[in-house]
């Protein structure tokens, strides 16, 4: 039997692996994610795309490098034990996944940047499947394509149909968009639990570093209790560029708020709020190009170059739990 068939086990008689007083009737065992996220010691998840991949041109996925992504995973290994994907290739993915696998990380959320490809829905079924005995697999079914008019509910739900027909129930599924669109009925009900973006960079632009970070927790568990479903905060921080309040001291003030309370949130009837991943990896100047905003290449814990920016230190030290 494999080391995540042990954990749900484990969680759900309330026992412990030689000591006692660590066993936690707060673990949701309902699947191998679920239990990864609410163990005693909760996680340490980020967001992640290759540092040397600029994704804009599907060419450039087979051209990245394997020992430029493991150069990735080898910096973020020592503080981070889970990655946060946003979407699928077939040329480098799976040597995402194959790598993480190797470098002992214990989870990988998947996720389909875009929910009409059947070829990515199909491609992040087959490797939950291949890698679910090892890493706790969760999948996100599209990233702000509501919000940003890419792609509209029914979309999700027929990738969502399809994903179900392939996977076992014990690999969840949700989608991710910003605050606002969790307005929006479907959005807000969707999958097995919600992951979304809340940025106060864009919604609270006038907060200061703390502040900001406060409000996002505070939105998130405002969210859990309005839906009852479990929330992963999936995106939220401080650039440390971009405009004068952006520094990389402020980012590393943001984050040390942010976690100060703690990465795991209880709550009633299974929903409960992970307040555990950090966006994002690393600096990535081609979103800027993109985008036309000069703070969207800032927002890495380390440079394009993999060297650490001090808010690194801030993950580093982080309480698991209140």
């Amino acid at each position: 039997m494999n080391r995540l068939f042990w954990l749900g086990w484990i969680a759900v008689f309330g026992l412990s692996l030689g000591d006692g007083s660590r066993a936690n009737a707060q673990v949701d065992a309902r699947n191998p994610l679920f239990a990864y996220l609410t163990q005693v010691d909760a996680p340490k998840m980020i967001t992640y795309t290759p540092s040397e991949l600029d994704p804009r041109q599907p060419a450039n996925q087979g051209r990245l490098a394997t020992s430029s992504i493991r150069k990735d995973l080898t910096a973020l290994r020592p503080v981070f034990d889970g990655l946060v994907l946003y979407g699928y290739h077939e040329a480098c993915t799976p040597r995402v996944v194959a790598l993480a696998a190797e470098l002992k990380f214990k989870a990988v959320i998947l996720a389909i940047w875009d929910p009409k490809s059947t070829a990515e829905v199909d491609g992040v079924a087959d490797l939950a499947k291949q890698f679910a005995g090892e890493l706790a697999i969760g999948i996100l079914v599209g990233n702000e394509g509501i919000t940003f008019k890419r792609y509209e509910t029914d979309d999700i739900r027929i990738a969502a149909s399809r994903l179900r027909s392939k996977l076992p129930k014990s690999i969840p599924l949700s989608t991710s968009e910003p605050l606002v669109g969790y307005g929006n009925a479907f959005i807000a009900e969707f999958g097995d639990f919600l992951a979304p973006n809340i940025h106060p960079v864009f919604d609270r632009e006038a907060f200061a570093a703390a502040d900001a970070a406060n409000w996002a927790r505070e939105e998130a568990t405002k969210l859990a209790k309005r839906t009852k479903k479990p929330v992963l905060l999936k995106e939220t921080g401080f650039p440390h560029g971009g405009k004068p309040a952006y520094t990389a001291q402020s980012q590393a003030e943001f984050w040390t708020a942010y976690l100060k309370p703690g990465r795991f949130s209880p709550g009633t009837d299974g929903a409960w709020v992970f307040t555990g991943v950090a966006f994002d990896s690393f600096d990535m100047p081609w979103k800027t190009q993109e985008s036309g905003l000069p703070i969207e290449q800032f927002w890495g814990l380390f440079s394009k170059n993999r060297e650490p920016f001090p808010a690194l230190t801030s993950w580093k030290s982080a309480p698991a739990r209140p």
